[in-house]
C-alpha cells in the first residue's frame, strides 16, 4: 500500500492552482452560468434520498482533480485491501470489516474470498440476536420473579452507547412496547435517574463492553448488579435473569455472573464506533424488532455497495469526503456542522462527532511522521433545527468564520398538524438558500452605494456552503444508508490524508492518569503530576466529605 503525504502529490499541486481561482468565486455566479448545476451536482439514491451538493464553492473540475488525486494514491487498492481482510488498522494489528456485518447476500464476502468463518460467525450472531429478541418480545424470557421484561437498560459508553442511542431515538416511530434506557456516564446521577424509573423485576440490563474492563461501564454495571442482588435478598442467582453481556471477553463476563448463553460476541475486527450493526445493536433489535433491524442492515449494505462499486466521480461518500478536505485544507474552513430538521435525529450530530473526530483526529501519518503541512479532521458541531437557528445560526450567517453545513430532513411526515411540517421545511429550505446567496436585495443596494448605517448590520453576504440530504422518510433502511455514507466519507478522508482512521490512542493517556489520581483520591495523597493538578487534587481532598 502507498502511504503518501497528499501535499507531495502532483494533483494536490493542481488543486492549489485551482484554488487560487476558486477562492474568490461566488456561488451565485456558478448557478448563473450553469443552468444545469443542480442536476449535475446532485444524486438520487434508490429513489429514497436526494444528496444535493450544488451549493458549494466547487465545480466538476474540482471533483475531477480530487478523483485524479485518489487515483494517484491508488485509493482503489485500499478498498480491495479492506475487503480482503487486510489489517488496515495497523497500530492495533486488526482487520476492519464492519461491512461484513451487513453483507447478508454475500455481495462482498463469499466462499471464494475465504471468509466462510467470518460469515458463519456473523450469521450465528444474528440468529442468536433474533431468537433472544423474539423470546423477550413474546414474554418467554422473564425476570427472576417470573415477570415479563418491559425495560431494557444498555450500560456502555462511546461506541457501545452512542450508536444504539442514536438509532433508537431516530427510529422512535418503529418502537414497540419496551422502554429503552441508557447508562453511560460514570457520574452516578445518570445511573440513579434510570434506576428510579424502572422496576427491577421487569428490567433487563445489557452490559456492553468489548474488553469488559471499560472503567465507566464496569463500574456502573457492578453498582447495578449489587442493586439487583439486594433487591432479591442477596440471591446472586437473579443475575442470570436480569443481565446479558456484549463483549469478546467471555471469561470476565462469566465471572460477573452472566450466563454464557446470554453473552453476545463482539468481533475483534469491528471498531467500537463502527459497531452498531453488530451485537452492540442488541438494544436496537429489542426496541424496533428483528425485521426492522434487518432493514437497517440492508440500508447500510446498499450504501456499502454504492461506495465500493460506483465510479469515484459519482460516488456519494467520496464526494462528501472531497468537499470536507477541500474546505478544511484549502479554504481553511476548519469547522463543519450537521443540522438535522427532525427532532428524533437529535443524536446524529453527537454520533458523527465521535465517528469523525475519534477516527481522523490524528497528528501522525501512516509513515510515523508528525503532520505539519496539512490538516486532518475538522471540528464538528451540530444540532436540531429550528432550535439551533436561535442559537448559533447568527454565527453561521454573519460570523467571521465560514462553517460548511450538512442539512438533513425528511419529506414525508405524520406530524403536519396546522401545517407544522411545512413550516419546519420552509425553514430548512430558507436556511440553505440564505447561507448560499445571502440577501440579494440588500447586496444590490450596497453595490450601488445605496445603504444606511443600520442596513450594514443587516447584510447577509452569503457564499456559505452546504450539502442537503433530503430523505423521503426516515426508516430503518434510509437511516442505515445515511450512517453508512458518513462511515465511508470518514474512511476516504483518512486514506487521502494518509492517517490511520481506525485506532484511538488519544483516549488512552487520560484513562491511565485517571487511574493514578483515583488512588490518590481514595487515600488522600498528592498526585505528584504538576503544580496545578496537585493543587486541585489537594483542594478536593480537603473539601470532600
Amino acid at each position: 500500500m502507498l502511504n503518501i503525504n497528499p501535499v507531495s502529490t502532483k494533483n494536490w499541486m493542481y488543486l492549489n492552482e485551482h484554488f487560487s481561482y476558486m477562492k474568490d468565486v461566488k456561488m451565485f455566479d456558478l448557478f448563473l452560468h450553469n443552468k444545469f448545476r443542480f442536476k449535475e451536482l446532485s444524486f438520487i439514491f434508490k429513489d429514497q434520498i436526494i444528496f444535493d451538493y450544488s451549493k458549494n464553492i466547487i465545480t466538476l473540475h474540482t471533483i475531477n482533480l480530487f478523483v485524479n488525486l485518489l487515483k494517484e494514491i491508488n485509493f482503489s487498492n485500499y478498498l480491495k485491501f479492506m475487503l480482503l481482510g487486510g489489517k488496515i488498522n495497523v497500530t492495533e494489528n486488526r482487520s476492519v470489516l464492519h461491512v461484513a456485518l451487513r453483507d447478508r447476500n454475500n455481495f462482498f464476502f463469499n466462499e471464494g474470498n475465504n471468509f466462510s468463518k467470518i460469515k458463519e460467525d456473523v450469521e450465528n450472531n444474528l440468529k442468536k440476536m433474533e431468537l433472544f429478541t423474539n423470546s423477550i418480545l413474546k414474554g418467554e424470557l422473564t425476570g427472576f420473579s417470573g415477570k415479563k421484561i418491559l425495560n431494557i437498560v444498555n450500560i456502555g459508553i462511546g461506541g457501545s452507547d452512542l450508536g444504539s442511542r442514536m438509532v433508537i431515538n431516530a427510529l422512535s416511530d418503529y418502537k414497540n412496547y419496551l422502554n429503552i434506557y441508557f447508562i453511560s456516564n460514570i457520574d452516578v446521577s445518570d445511573l440513579k435517574n434510570v434506576l428510579n424509573k424502572v422496576n427491577i423485576e421487569n428490567t433487563l440490563f445489557i452490559v456492553c463492553s468489548k474488553t469488559f474492563t471499560t472503567l465507566e461501564t464496569i463500574s456502573n454495571a457492578k453498582i447495578v448488579r449489587d442493586f439487583v442482588i439486594n433487591f432479591y435478598d442477596r440471591n446472586e442467582s437473579s443475575i442470570s435473569n436480569h443481565f446479558v453481556a456484549v463483549t469478546n471477553n467471555l471469561r470476565e463476563a462469566k465471572k460477573f455472573g452472566i450466563n454464557v448463553n446470554n453473552i453476545f460476541f463482539m468481533f475483534d475486527w469491528v471498531g467500537g464506533r463502527f459497531s452498531l450493526c453488530s451485537s452492540v445493536g442488541l438494544s436496537i433489535c429489542l426496541s424496533i424488532g428483528f425485521d426492522n433491524f434487518l432493514q437497517l442492515l440492508d440500508g447500510f449494505h446498499d450504501m456499502d455497495v454504492h461506495f465500493f462499486s460506483c465510479d469515484l466521480s459519482k460516488n456519494i461518500p467520496v464526494i462528501f469526503s472531497i468537499i470536507s478536505i477541500w474546505y478544511n485544507n484549502f479554504f481553511k474552513f476548519d469547522v463543519e456542522s450537521i443540522l438535522v430538521y427532525k427532532n428524533n435525529l437529535s443524536y446524529i450530530p453527537l454520533y458523527l462527532q465521535q465517528l469523525l473526530m475519534e477516527s481522523n483526529g490524528k497528528n501522525v501519518d501512516r509513515n510515523g511522521n508528525y503532520i505539519k503541512d496539512y490538516f486532518t479532521s475538522s471540528v464538528l458541531l451540530g444540532g436540531v433545527g429550528t432550535d439551533v437557528q436561535h442559537s448559533f445560526f447568527q454565527f453561521l450567517h454573519q460570523g467571521t468564520k465560514c462553517i460548511p453545513c450538512d442539512f438533513i430532513a425528511e419529506i414525508c411526515s405524520d406530524n403536519n398538524i396546522d401545517n407544522s411540517h411545512f413550516k419546519l421545511m420552509s425553514n430548512f429550505f430558507a436556511q440553505t438558500h440564505s447561507l448560499a446567496f445571502g440577501d440579494i436585495k440588500l447586496k444590490k443596494h450596497f453595490s450601488k452605494g445605496k445603504y444606511n448605517f443600520l442596513n450594514k448590520f443587516k447584510v447577509f453576504k452569503g457564499n456559505k456552503p452546504s450539502n442537503t440530504i433530503l430523505v423521503k422518510k426516515i426508516t430503518p433502511y434510509t437511516l442505515g444508508s445515511i450512517i453508512s455514507l458518513y462511515e465511508h466519507k470518514i474512511f476516504t478522508q483518512g486514506i487521502i490524508l494518509n492517517i490511520f482512521s481506525f485506532d484511538q490512542w488519544g483516549v488512552e493517556l487520560g484513562k491511565n492518569i485517571s487511574s493514578l489520581i483515583f488512588q490518590n483520591l481514595l487515600h488522600k495523597k498528592n498526585s505528584n503530576l504538576d503544580k496545578s493538578t496537585d493543587g486541585l487534587v489537594n483542594y478536593f481532598n480537603t473539601k470532600f466529605k
